[in-house]
């Protein structure tokens, strides 16, 4: 795992819940003291095991926290990467474009590194497709950062999931679309994010 999600999970959690309840987190995931580094890469397990643990101390589920998680990192990472960043993008149009943003990071930082499958296809001027594909089926920090991007570009934006890799299927495939509907709007996210799971739910799968 490619130690800028760690690092700013760590930093998403003393943000949203306070320094204690991150050291109390790394003890009780038995990870404690352990420092993050943005450049160096580091077991999927820390991932999973603080997700869980940060679910159970908030009494939330695993994926919620990935989606809250999601939805603050945009910010920051917007910030990191802003060299490959269009400034003319809007928040659609970053979307359409993550699958030519995640291979130029691909190729920046870790060629070792074994990340997500990610594609993305523009279907017309107020739609995208995303198709997200990994063994770790993090998929929750997409839904939390659909919503991040619609914050950060003051966009409204609706997603619908049409297959889940949590459900069975062969890859997590987004339909992701602007309106300037309010009302459909508020209506769309309320059924769309409807994605709680249990706090037994399995997060995560092999190495990728």
């Amino acid at each position: 795992m490619h130690g800028i999600i760690l690092k700013t999970l760590q930093s998403f959690v003393v943000d949203t819940y306070g320094e204690d309840a991150w050291l109390s987190i790394q003890r009780e995931a038995d990870l404690e003291e352990k420092v993050y580094v943005p450049v160096t890469v580091y077991p999927d397990r820390d991932v999973y095991e603080l997700v869980h643990t940060a679910g159970e101390l908030t009494d939330q589920s695993p994926r919620t926290i990935l989606a809250q998680y999601g939805k603050w990192v945009v910010p920051p990472l917007l910030e990191t990467y802003d060299l490959h960043i269009d400034d003319e993008w809007d928040g659609l149009e970053l979307i359409a474009n993550i699958q030519q943003f995640h291979t130029s990071l691909r190729t920046r930082d870790l060629t070792t590194l074994t990340t997500p499958r990610i594609r993305s296809e523009r279907i017309d001027e107020n739609r995208v497709k995303i198709t997200y594909d990994s063994d770790r089926k993090l998929c929750d920090i997409a839904r939390g950062a659909i919503e991040g991007v619609a914050d950060h570009f003051d966009e409204n934006l609706v997603y619908e999931e049409q297959t889940c890799m949590h459900d069975g299927d062969d890859a997590c495939r987004f339909e992701i679309r602007r309106t300037t509907d309010t009302a459909a709007l508020e209506a769309d996210t309320t059924a769309e994010f409807e994605f709680e799971s249990t706090a037994d739910t399995p997060v995560g799968g092999n190495d990728d």
